[in-house]
């Protein structure tokens, strides 16, 4: 069965002198492992689309155990994310996380947008790479249906205290008020590799966090005030990667070389 499809080649593995597996996104399909035949050669007409990071047309060769490129033509390469090692580090980051939350055979739209945005803000250096990351990880969850409560402390419902603490675990907020009613509630600041209950937002950080969830996607890479910027990174890294249980060394090596 031939499929014409829009995809995103999330990750490629070299197989053999010349070939590629691709990780392809798709609107229709989900997520494919593609075949690609020679691409890795000078002179393949699959070279270009078959980069890391294309997204292009791709006509592929599907039977029940394979898929194999037949035909694809690149619209966009997203090149310029070799220009800042930065940026071309969160890209990265961008694209394993979308592989590892789309399925196969499963349509998926907002995520795949949501990615592709995304890379191409960083490839045109249209957004800080901290703003990318912090929208993309907030709106992630959302489209998953993990966001967390922000609207409110759940303890008490008032939403008027200055500090809030995000349990990563649940997904709510409680307020400074009723954490200190509350015992054996942690709140130390993250240390590498260690695991934490909960992550500290002021009010501003929350509600930025809670309209970036819930936000027209016309908005959702809005820039956050430079103080609450730290403060929103630390929570939808923490929370995303708690609801994903998995840790990313994309994610290590960008931290690596942004801090």
């Amino acid at each position: 069965m031939l499929l014409q499809v829009e995809g995103f080649v999330a990750n490629t593995t070299d197989c053999g002198e010349s070939d590629k597996m691709l990780t392809l996104i798709t609107r229709r399909y989900g997520k494919l492992s593609v075949y690609a035949r020679g691409c890795r050669k000078l002179t393949s007409k699959f070279m270009t689309a078959s980069l890391k990071f294309s997204y292009g047309d791709y006509v592929i060769n599907k039977t029940e155990k394979s898929c194999i490129l037949n035909e694809a033509y690149a619209k966009m390469t997203f090149f310029g994310l070799r220009r800042d090692m930065v940026n071309l580090a969160l890209a990265d980051y961008v694209a394993e996380v979308t592989a590892d939350v789309i399925m196969p055979e499963e349509p998926e739209d907002q995520i795949l947008e949501l990615a592709l945005n995304s890379i191409y803000l960083l490839s045109e250096q249209k957004k800080q790479h901290r703003t990318v990351k912090t929208a993309f990880e907030t709106r992630l969850m959302t489209y998953l249906g993990l966001a967390p409560h922000l609207d409110r402390c759940c303890k008490c419902g008032k939403n008027e205290d200055d500090t809030y603490y995000l349990d990563i675990m649940d997904g709510t907020v409680i307020c400074s008020k009723c954490t200190e009613k509350s015992a054996g509630v942690r709140t130390a600041e993250a240390d590498e590799g260690k695991a934490y209950i909960v992550s500290v937002l002021s009010k501003e950080a929350k509600d930025f966090m809670k309209r970036t969830a819930e936000c027209e996607k016309t908005k959702i890479f809005a820039n956050p005030p430079e103080s609450i910027i730290k403060e929103i990174g630390a929570a939808s890294e923490r929370y995303l990667i708690n609801q994903l249980e998995k840790n990313y060394k994309t994610l290590d090596f960008y931290k690596e070389i942004a801090d």
